[in-house]
């Protein structure tokens, strides 16, 4: 077998090369820059079609007539970011006034809404559960109450109303008692929202009484001085009126 020259492994050589960076070529094209090339030529048919929406929303947007803004402070009306149950118990007080029942009990209690379902945005939104005991003459008395709570402008759910019916009446002098009645509901409000807290709205309470506290804490003191300064006023009207009978005395 006779040896190949030089310049046939030279010739070999170069021509294997020039095979090797032409398939090189051939891949590179074909599975790189093509791929490419299309991937960018659909980015660029999806951002041209994005823009088109977006044009097209902005021009509607722009016809829409615009609305009234509602303020931070209107809608704490409805869900505030503290729990106020102040106002609750004013509202539920007014609720009584106008239903013309009784409220024995009043019974409060704050926690974390648990959702069946995930919602966003809501995740931190608290509750306000609220179980009240009121007394009530007739069914009228109580639709009237749970009407009176629901049409309060704060979110009121009513969760479970519990009541029974009393003995009937069969008799002329036969006095019918009251219905025990117990209403909950529920009130919202997101604490995560600490930002809006400037704008709560102001609860309109009724000044305190100003009573003395009758309770055991109290030591007395005050009830004591009072006792004393009235028995200092009795003390110096008698002897006043002993001076001045002893002087008329004197001149007679």
């Amino acid at each position: 077998m006779s040896s190949l020259s030089k310049s046939q492994k030279e010739k070999g050589l170069i021509f294997l090369s020039v095979i090797f960076l032409l398939a090189l070529a051939a891949y590179s094209y074909f599975f790189l820059y093509a791929p490419a090339k299309e991937a960018r030529l659909q980015a660029e048919q999806t951002l041209s079609s994005e823009r088109d929406v977006l044009i097209g929303l902005q021009t509607q947007l722009k016809e829409l007539p615009e609305g009234e803004r509602i303020s931070t402070s209107d809608l704490q009306q409805k869900v505030s970011v503290e729990s106020l149950t102040e106002q609750i118990v004013l509202q539920i007080e007014q609720a009584e006034l106008i239903s013309g029942t009784l409220i024995d009990n009043i019974g409060i209690t704050e926690g974390l809404v648990e959702m069946p379902v995930p919602v966003e945005g809501l995740e931190n939104l608290q509750e306000v559960l609220t179980t009240v005991t009121i007394k009530a003459d007739d069914y009228q008395e109580i639709t009237t109450f749970i009407t009176e709570v629901e049409a309060m402008e704060r979110i009121m759910i009513v969760e479970a109303v519990d009541f029974g019916s009393n003995e009937e009446i069969t008799s002329a002098d036969q006095v019918g008692e009251p219905l025990d009645v117990n209403v909950t509901f529920s009130a919202y409000f997101r604490p995560d929202l600490f930002a809006l807290a400037d704008t709560l709205p102001k609860i309109d309470a009724p000044a305190p009484a100003g009573k003395i506290n009758p309770l055991p804490q109290n030591d007395g003191t005050d009830l004591a001085e009072e006792e004393e300064s009235e028995e200092d006023a009795d003390v110096d009207i008698n002897v006043e009126a002993n001076v001045e009978e002893n002087a008329d005395a004197a001149d007679e």
